[in-house]
């Protein structure tokens, strides 16, 4: 028979989670391995047998079928696993003019596209800059991280892209108000929350062909910026 969610919704009612998610396993099994030759219409010679699963990679975490490609990837759950941004990364340690943007470790998928496809990229991540009370720059406070999304080739990443800050970047201050040095470990002076913490997010829709690299660069003039939670989410289908 033909897919049955398990759960049904009425108009008004609060969502549940776990509802949703019931009816999303039930279709994954549906899909993979309940599919009847009833279900196909007007198909006569399509049977169950010539319905491909995807292929998936769970390393890098994608997968690939008929209809193109989807995967994503996060900071690991309940176990804290850092990215970092840095000046001495991009090079920006003496301001943005001297900078270049550089990828973000481990914030990127490579694909090999079979044909031209469309490509939505989603990102997002939290971040605590600094603090970076060094002289290097005009002043503490006028240091900045930017996060952007790249492609392989594209106008992000890359020598050559030096001070280039595209309106669609994301920027974060630095903590230039440091740490309470009357009464350590007291903290931050100031909340990380006015000064020094960043919750970045973006999307971005584009045309893919060929060999396909698509993730996060960034460029600073903070010394270290740790990325505590992030998350990256790719569907790309073929047109």
């Amino acid at each position: 028979m033909a897919y049955s969610p398990p759960n049904n919704f009425v108009n008004g009612n609060p969502l549940n989670a776990s509802d949703i998610k019931g009816n999303d396993d039930a279709l994954k099994i549906y899909l993979h391995e309940g599919v009847l030759n009833t279900d196909l219409l007007n198909s006569a010679w399509v049977q169950t047998r010539h319905i491909q699963a995807p292929v998936l990679d769970a390393y890098s975490g994608v997968q690939h079928g008929i209809t193109g490609w989807q995967g994503s990837q996060w900071d690991g759950g309940v176990l804290a696993r850092c990215q970092f941004a840095s000046a001495f990364l991009t090079g920006g340690r003496y301001g943005v003019t001297d900078a270049t943007w550089e990828v973000i470790p481990q914030t990127a998928f490579t694909l090999d596209l079979r044909r031209e496809s469309t490509v939505i990229f989603h990102w997002w991540m939290e971040v605590f800059n600094g603090p970076d009370s060094s002289t290097n720059r005009s002043t503490p406070a006028d240091t900045y991280l930017y996060v952007a999304d790249y492609t392989a080739g594209g106008s992000l990443a890359g020598t050559g892209q030096k001070s280039i800050i595209p309106a669609h970047s994301v920027e974060s201050v630095n903590n230039y108000r440091g740490f309470s040095s009357t009464n350590p470990p007291a903290g931050a002076v100031a909340p990380y929350t006015n000064t020094g913490y960043g919750n970045m997010s973006g999307t971005k829709l584009f045309i893919g062909t060929n060999k396909l690299a698509v993730g996060l660069a960034h460029i600073s003039t903070i010394d270290r910026s740790a990325i505590v939670n992030w998350g990256i989410a790719l569907e790309v289908y073929y047109l």
